[in-house]
């Protein structure tokens, strides 16, 4: 591992110890202690992003849209141009005859990707925004 570690002692009802188990093997980690220290990482990403720090992340917001509501298409180009400082890359995938999905990468403060994701849930044809931040 290559760092300092500190051991701790974990408490757990046997149900979730069978849970994580078939995690670690199903996915190959090393060892109960790998899974955790993932599973920790995504932990301490999720309360940074959720305290409102200004600690650049890095992520994707996925929004779903019917491309047939007038005027959505328009202006989910216009938020992602004024969003531009915080948006590195946008990937647009047909789903239906209906309904796109766009991937956009992002990259910022969790204030402006919050900004960003709201004003995106707002447009009217917008079924679905998720925010998954990966990296904090």
């Amino acid at each position: 591992m290559g760092e300092d570690v500190d051991r701790i002692s974990l408490t757990l009802p046997p149900s979730m110890v069978e849970r994580l188990d078939g995690i670690v093997d199903d996915w190959e980690y090393a060892s109960r202690s790998e899974a955790i220290r993932d599973a920790l990482r995504d932990f301490f990403s999720v309360y940074e992003w959720e305290t409102g720090d200004e600690t650049v992340h890095r992520g994707t917001v996925v929004v779903v849209h019917d491309h047939h509501v007038d005027g959505v298409a328009d202006a989910l180009q216009t938020i992602q141009h004024e969003m531009a400082d915080h948006i590195t890359s946008v990937q647009h995938i047909h789903l239906s005859h209906e309904t796109c999905m766009e991937t956009l990468v992002v990259d910022g403060p969790g204030s402006a990707i919050t900004e960003l994701a709201n004003r995106l849930r707002a447009l009217d044809g917008v079924r679905q925004v998720k925010v998954v931040i990966v990296d904090s």
